[in-house]
């Protein structure tokens, strides 16, 4: 009888705790005032924030995916961040940490066109694109170059796009002979002085990621 008691009691104040810092979660009007500014439009959140182990900052957080609409300079953009919202979780204490932003794109700017990528590829060309040691490793030639049917485009700011581009082509294994067909795909940055002026150069900030085909 005494054990039954016990585990009653041990049980009821499990529940007691769980309940503390269920309520203790930050609610959605809270997130927002922690999280809105002078640019603020909206915000809309995804699923139910969740408890995780950050291994970077070693610490308990509770996170809770969003999406945030903001204003610019220019009255006809809006800017679309998503990303997710971090608090520290101390027991059944939560308190505002940072964003973690993931994406971020503009209402009322378009995304470059397949037709206009493959303008910027000829007025770049693909040997500056690739690099003189990705360009130098191709065996024959380029069997094709172009925005995938995903490009993952990222604007930065208004006036700068990050976006992929795939090749698919044989390159040297080594330096014997070696050689293997695959893809690498290519993250570009693009650059401009403002909307109505053309892009006028890129950076190519990563091309490690090959498949062989």
């Amino acid at each position: 009888m005494k054990r039954t008691a016990t585990l009653g009691l041990l049980s009821f104040a499990f529940l007691i705790v769980s309940t503390i810092v269920g309520n203790a979660q930050p609610s959605e009007a809270q997130i927002k005032k922690d999280m809105s500014g002078e640019r603020t439009i909206s915000i809309t959140f995804g699923k139910p924030g969740s408890r995780t182990w950050d291994t970077s900052s070693q610490k308990w957080i509770w996170t809770r995916d969003y999406t945030q609409k903001l204003k610019t300079e220019d009255p006809s953009v809006t800017q679309i961040v998503t990303g997710y919202a971090a608090y520290n979780a101390n027991g059944a204490a939560y308190t505002f940490w940072r964003t973690f932003p993931n994406s971020n794109r503009f209402e009322g700017i378009p995304n470059p066109t397949n037709q206009e990528i493959q303008a910027l590829i000829d007025k770049f060309t693909v040997q500056e694109i690739f690099g003189s040691f990705n360009y130098g490793n191709v065996v024959g030639k380029i069997e094709s170059f172009g925005p995938p049917a995903d490009p993952k485009f990222d604007w930065h700011t208004m006036n700068s796009v990050s976006f992929d581009l795939v090749g698919v082509y044989t390159q040297k294994t080594n330096g014997i002979g070696g050689t293997e067909r695959g893809q690498r795909t290519f993250r570009i940055r693009l650059y401009r002085d403002d909307r109505k002026s053309p892009w006028k150069k890129f950076l190519t900030t990563s091309s490690k990621d090959w498949k062989a085909l």
